[in-house]
């Protein structure tokens, strides 16, 4: 399921394309200028959520619009490159890791720390799955575009997990954990689903 392909990401790519993209291009900003700089608002998210969970919001939002930037500079500016594709590939793991990082910070002071590092270093490794399995579908010439939490859906969930923490503080501990416990499940539903249609693609059995 592709976030990129609804109404909302539809307005808002248009929204950005009038107001956004013309500025930075005035400016001569490059495609890989902002998408190292995606990267760089990433590493602050464990310290805005350290600071308070709307201060991680607020980064992440930063970080996750200019990391929806990029592609439409380069293809504005006729930039698109192999290089660049990789590199934009390649930073969303590291702000995947850092997006999340911002959520096990707010775990530190829970009693059952330790679970909850678990299944947030779980939900990591299935994030990182997820984003593995649609790569090496995409060598081997086989479909995967299954699963609720590609990328773009993953990045509104975290940013939406965020957002309730923020303003709904008395409930804290209730939503770190459900918000937790529910990534969970759909990444690993999302892992086992585009496994499952790789397999059937291939056509032989799992090994």
């Amino acid at each position: 399921m592709a976030l990129r392909n609804t109404l909302i990401a539809d307005l808002y790519f248009r929204v950005v394309n009038k107001f956004i993209v013309p500025q930075l291009v005035h400016f001569s900003i490059s495609p890989n200028q902002i998408t190292i700089s995606g990267l760089i608002l990433a590493l602050f998210v464990p310290v805005g959520f350290y600071l308070h969970p709307a201060v991680g919001f607020f980064v992440m939002g930063l970080s996750a619009m200019t990391d929806s930037l990029d592609g439409l500079i380069a293809r504005n500016q006729a930039k698109e490159s192999s290089f660049g594709a990789f590199l934009d590939s390649s930073l969303d793991r590291a702000s995947d890791f850092f997006y999340l990082m911002g959520f096990w910070v707010l775990f530190w002071d829970q009693d059952a720390f330790i679970l909850a590092s678990a299944i947030i270093f779980l939900n990591l490794l299935c994030t990182f799955m997820i984003s593995y399995l649609k790569a090496k579908a995409d060598v081997l010439n086989c479909t995967c575009n299954v699963g609720l939490l590609e990328r773009g859906l993953r990045t509104v969930y975290l940013l939406v997990w965020a957002l309730v923490l923020s303003i709904l503080p008395e409930y804290v501990n209730g939503i770190l954990w459900v918000g937790l416990v529910l990534y969970a499940l759909l990444a690993f539903l999302t892992v086992f689903q585009r496994i499952n249609q790789i397999h059937c693609n291939l056509k032989h059995p799992l090994t």
